[in-house]
């Protein structure tokens, strides 16, 4: 018996066609397991698969292949329906496809005995139509003209400022993120028809510790602080980390000045300045902050409000690495080495066994990961505003730089360094 046909897009028989040129064809063929009949028939038919190639069409098989759908037209709609739902950021599920397609039928005069929108209909809908479920992403909590805005406002902040006066080891980008120690995820994987689906508890689930992480702009990792409950208010040095005790494991004002004069311990003995890159966190921003860094020679960048998920180097690059390669390290834990006491019941891990979760996976956080996550946040220089993450973006990326484009026509981006809608102490950068 034939083993199951493959379908080849017309972009891949056209690379291949090229790719086979002044080649043996045999041992070419063999040696990318493909037919040698089937290589001569994409060879003879090369200007017809570049012509699809140049009109868009190098997704797909060949026009007019495979079996055609009974009801174009009504796909048509339902696919118009679909793209208006969405082009309103409304929530598009299978069964409201499904409801609209039936209530279409009688427009169309087609018999629902003949069309009944079943499940195998709406795979293929999917495929012929590239659609497929999506998790949500980011909440617009801004309005667009707001993102753009602020956006703007951050770009031509930067670029006002003199980075020449600041030494890049004293140039730091940082963020706070928190980590559960138990089984995070809720699914898995079990036999149809199971009545009752049973994940193993730790017991320890709600605990989590908070990890200070940062990065300098010369290119190098700042070691991360751990906060996690405890009595001792002070920061100490367990297995080459630091750590820091506090009753709730946040991070507060008082935890953020002992991390700043554990960082940045030298700026008042030089003549050069320190810079924190940051979001507008209320700890971030309060005036008692303000005065603390402007006591230790500290200017600030400030993340925009709502602003974090396009302008936030650690957020947009390291966070979601490091919290999975820590993830793997709490599972590992939790699958072969937690143990139980005389009751049965899990114990908790030590803190010596958490530093190494952290460490290990800060180790894993490449110097090519910190290079992106500064071009992502628009702080390395060796790069224009094009390779940052908001311009990139496939819903503002093109509305941001159509906005620079028109206002550098206009000799220059003009009352942006400050504006009314964000509130004072949100500012940017609190200043010499």
């Amino acid at each position: 018996m034939s083993g199951k046909r493959k379908g080849y897009s017309v972009a891949y028989k056209k690379g291949i066609v090229e790719e086979s040129q002044n080649k043996n064809l045999t041992a070419f063929c063999k040696e990318k397991k493909l037919d040698l009949r089937l290589v001569r028939k994409w060879r003879a038919e090369y200007d017809n698969l570049s012509k699809q190639v140049e009109e868009g069409n190098g997704k797909k098989r060949k026009l007019g292949s495979g079996r055609q759908p009974s009801f174009p037209e009504l796909e048509d709609i339902i696919y118009d329906f679909i793209a208006d739902r969405r082009s309103r950021a409304l929530v598009v599920r299978r069964a409201d496809i499904q409801a609209f397609a039936i209530a279409t039928l009688p427009h169309l005069d087609i018999s629902p005995q003949i069309f009944k929108a079943s499940k195998g209909w709406l795979d293929n809908f999917f495929q012929r139509y590239e659609l497929s479920l999506r998790r949500t992403t980011t909440l617009f909590k801004l309005e667009d003209v707001e993102v753009i805005k602020r956006t703007l406002a951050f770009k031509h902040f930067v670029d006002s400022i003199d980075f020449s006066k600041y030494n890049l080891s004293n140039i730091i980008a940082m963020d706070e993120t928190s980590v559960y120690m138990g089984q995070e995820t809720k699914t898995t994987v079990e036999n149809k028809g199971a009545s009752s689906i049973y994940v193993s508890s730790t017991g320890y689930e709600s605990a989590r510790l908070t990890c200070v992480l940062a990065i300098r702009l010369d290119g190098t990792k700042v070691p991360p602080l751990i906060i996690a409950k405890g009595k001792r208010d002070k920061i100490q040095k367990v297995s080459g980390m630091y750590v820091l005790e506090t009753e709730k494991a946040w991070c507060t004002q008082a935890v953020i000045r002992q991390w700043v004069d554990l960082i940045l311990p030298s700026i008042l003995r030089c003549s050069q300045r320190g810079l924190l890159v940051w979001d507008s966190a209320s700890t971030h921003r309060a005036k008692d902050m303000k005065q603390f860094l402007e006591k230790k020679k500290i200017d600030q960048i400030m993340i925009p409000a709502g602003m974090t998920a396009y302008l936030q180097s650690l957020d947009l690059v390291i966070n979601k690495p490091f919290k999975h390669y820590l993830r793997i390290e709490v599972n590992d834990y939790i699958e072969h080495r937690m143990e139980r006491n005389h009751r049965g019941n899990f114990i908790k891990p030590n803190l010596t066994e958490i530093v190494k979760w952290v460490n290990n996976s800060w180790n894993k956080i490449t110097d090519n990961c910190v290079a992106n996550a500064l071009r992502a946040g628009y702080l390395d220089k060796k790069y224009s505003f094009e390779e940052s993450y908001i311009a990139k973006h496939e819903r503002f990326g093109p509305r941001v730089l159509k906005e620079i484009h028109l206002q550098e026509i206009q000799s220059g981006v003009r009352g942006l360094m400050c504006y009314d809608d964000v509130p004072e102490e949100d500012e940017m950068m609190v200043l010499e």
